[in-house]
């Protein structure tokens, strides 16, 4: 709506919409051409999909840096605090020896006086003596 002047639609003052201009009598034909792309357009799509794919698990995998650890390597297992804990407390406790693996990234743990432990411990909570 205007107020205080009268509506004017872009046809009338002579100057046509994108889509008059746009239009072409054998649109059909375009479209038909259209259609016969359609497979090389998505293999297209495709190609560059899988290359950013690539690129996000290269660049995701940049940052992961994996900790493997031999049985017989001396460790410290990070402490888990329950309740307050002060800023001077240690992080870590041990030394532990890996004993054997319970699977990629999970190891048992035997203390100084030979006592193994009940359960794997991921690599994440541990590091190097």
């Amino acid at each position: 709506m205007v107020y205080g002047a009268e509506a004017v639609l872009p046809a009338e003052i002579g100057q046509e919409s994108a889509l008059v201009t746009g239009y072409v009598l054998d649109n059909e034909g375009f479209r038909a051409m259209e259609l016969d792309f359609v497979e090389e357009k998505r293999e297209r799509a495709k190609v560059r999909m899988n290359a950013y794919r690539k690129r996000m698990i290269r660049a995701y995998n940049k940052k992961v840096y994996p900790q493997v650890f031999k049985e017989g390597d001396l460790v410290m297992r990070k402490i888990h605090h329950h309740g307050e804990r002060g800023k001077l407390d240690p992080k870590y406790e041990g030394p532990f020896k890996v004993i054997g693996k319970a699977g990629v990234a999970a190891n048992y743990l035997e203390d100084a006086k030979g006592n193994n432990g009940k359960r794997p411990w991921n690599a994440q909570h541990l590091k190097k003596y």
